[in-house]
């Protein structure tokens, strides 16, 4: 069972601060990825590529990191280690790139991209360190 994410960690979360995204490369090395992020409640939501690398190591292990510091006071970061609990395809992966499209350019992407190209991630966290409120 997941820890429920802290006032801080939301808040760095809602607002428009890139993610670093740590996943576990075949070899056992880590390979870090900058990412948009959102979240449902206490999950954490990546919006990706199927083709990426992280997508890629995410099918074989569900374990990630991720560091998010907050662009106005980047100290101390955040820090959430978890697992992949769901991975989201279709239309609603579409729905979800669209989602964090806007949060972070406050507009529509200029395509949407077809369905089969796009997956969103639910992390649920393990472990969360964060700026007190």
């Amino acid at each position: 069972m997941g820890v429920p994410l802290s006032a801080g960690a939301k808040r760095i979360i809602d607002k428009k601060n890139f993610a670093h995204v740590a996943t576990i490369m075949p070899d056992g090395s880590p390979q870090v990825s900058p990412v948009w992020v959102y979240r449902d409640g206490d999950h954490v939501m990546i919006s990706t590529g199927v083709k990426r690398q992280k997508t890629y190591n995410l099918k074989r292990d569900a374990r990630i990191a991720l560091s998010i510091a907050d662009i106005d006071s980047p100290f101390p970061p955040v820090q959430i280690r978890g697992r992949v609990i769901e991975l989201i395809t279709g239309e609603p992966a579409v729905q979800g790139f669209v989602d964090v499209t806007k949060k972070y350019t406050g507009n529509e992407p200029a395509q949407r991209p077809p369905a089969a190209e796009r997956i969103v991630y639910r992390i649920e966290p393990d472990s969360v360190v964060a700026p007190n409120e």
